[in-house]
Formats: C-alpha cells, structure tokens, sequence
C-alpha cells in the first residue's frame, strides 16, 4: 500500500491531535491540580487570618476585662493565709467598732458543690458576740453586707439579763448573745 501525499498528511494531523488531546488532559490536569493547590492555600490563610483576628479579639476583651476581673476578685478572700488573716482582723475591727464582744473559731472547708475546685474553698466563722441589742444588730446587719461572697449558715440570738453587780447594785442591763455562723469564699 502507498502512501499518498494525503494520507501522509491525514496521518501526521491525527497524530498531531492525538498529542495536542494528550498535552491538553496533561496539561489541564496539572492546571486543575494548581488551582487546588492556590485554592487550599487561601483557605488555610483565612483560618489563619480569622484565628489571629480570634486571638486579637480576645487579647482585647482580656485588656477590657481587667477591671472588671479586679472587682469581681474583690468579692473573695484573697489567697494566702496574710489575706485571711487581713479579713479576720477586719471582722475583729468590725466587733470592736459596733461595741461588741467576741469570740470566733474558723475553719477551711470546701465549698458545696465545688468540693474537687483548686480555685476555691470557703472560711467558716463561727462567732459569739454579745453586747446591746443595738450594737448586736448592727454587727449582723454588718456581716450580712459584708463586701464579700458570704453564707449565713445559722445565727441564734439570746438575751440574758445581767444581774446587778456586788460592787454597785445599779442593774447592768439587758444583754443580747449572737452565735453566728456564716462562711465567706476565699481564693486558694
């Protein structure tokens, strides 16, 4: 069979597309592969952007917050036994300044429902106060809006009548008791 100037011609054109539908799909499937590529790339660079602008947003709200933090901290007992210490001679102030007399014992204990927190824990007072019914009432009233997170767990007011004194037989008074029992929550 001879091959004429046509066919030759025919031959070499189906050739030439054959490589030209070769090169193309090569081609575009590298072309695709690209685009997917640029495409996963954007992608991860808004993530990342957004993550940024998160963090950025929540550097912001930790700066705006400090204030508010500072007074929610005021709330609690500082940690350490000095701010204890500071608190229980604020109450011993606060006896003495509403005229009565006290005796207290504390206690640690976990505070209800959170008793596995490393946060918090709770001081328990335990304070009998006497003195007139006035100053007696005026201390509650104080620990009831103590400037803290407290508990009033029980309180149980008496009245003794004091009997005259061999000294003078002047009548001392009335004289009211308290037992208070109240927890403050304190930081650890």
């Amino acid at each position: 069979m001879k091959l004429t100037y046509a066919k030759k011609i025919f031959i070499l054109a189906i050739t030439f597309l054959a490589g030209v539908l070769v090169l193309n799909i090569i081609f575009a499937n590298l072309l695709f592969n690209k685009i997917v590529n640029i495409n996963n790339k954007v992608k991860q660079l808004d993530i990342s952007s957004q993550e940024r602008e998160r963090e950025l947003n929540l550097k912001d709200s930790i700066a705006d917050s400090k204030v508010e933090r500072v007074r929610l901290e005021e709330y609690f007992v500082g940690a350490g036994n000095a701010e204890t210490v500071k608190f229980t001679k604020y109450l011993e102030d606060l006896a003495l300044d509403m005229g009565v007399t006290q005796s207290k014992t504390l206690n640690y204990e976990p505070v209800v429902g959170l008793e596995s927190s490393s946060v918090v824990s709770t001081i328990r007072f335990k304070f009998s106060i006497s003195g007139k019914w006035t100053n007696v009432y005026n201390f509650l009233k104080a620990i009831e809006n103590l400037p803290k997170v407290v508990s009033i767990n029980s309180t149980s007011l008496s009245l003794n009548t004091a009997e005259a004194s061999e000294k003078d037989l002047k009548p001392i008074g009335k004289i009211w008791n308290a037992d208070l029992d109240f927890s403050v929550i304190n930081l650890k």
